[in-house]
């Protein structure tokens, strides 16, 4: 049996086929496809306002649900050894009685709170990314391949 536990969290798009991610480096949010987010020969990521390649994409909402997940696994884990454990000294010697059972956390449904940003064509790459109104305007680089773009 493997000790390895794989969890499966829905990122939801919004109404363009677009989900929201955020640079661990300077906080700004932008929007990819999945298509583009997950293709292959995609090696980097770029930020559009730093240009920089960010650590992590992944939103606080995001984290909060994985930390959340992996809470509530350990939760059952630990649930699950102490109630094993009160088999294992039944009727012996040493005496063993459970506690209360720990609480799971609660998990909400992550939603697409960023609806304000808009649809930028990247002519290098030809292909589209959302980013903020000030960026669209003032320029930034492009997510795909970090060059810098210039504003409308």
């Amino acid at each position: 049996m493997s000790d390895d536990v794989i969890f499966n969290i829905s990122i939801p798009s919004d109404s363009d086929g677009f989900f929201l991610l955020q640079c661990s480096l300077c906080g700004e949010f932008f929007k990819m496809t999945s298509t583009d987010f997950e293709d292959d020969s995609q090696l980097h990521i770029w930020c559009p306002k730093c240009g920089l390649i960010p650590d992590s994409l992944i939103t606080e909402e995001v984290f909060d649900v994985a930390r959340k997940m992996a809470s509530n696994h350990v939760s059952d884990l630990l649930n699950d050894f102490s109630k094993q454990l009160s088999k294992t000294f039944k009727g012996g010697n040493i005496k063993y009685k459970p506690g209360q059972k720990l609480k799971k956390e609660s998990i909400d449904p992550i939603v697409s709170r960023i609806d304000n940003l808009e649809v930028q064509t990247y002519s290098c790459c030809h292909k589209e990314a959302k980013i903020s109104p000030n960026l669209k305007m003032e320029g930034g680089y492009c997510p795909f391949c970090g060059e810098m773009q210039s504003g409308d």
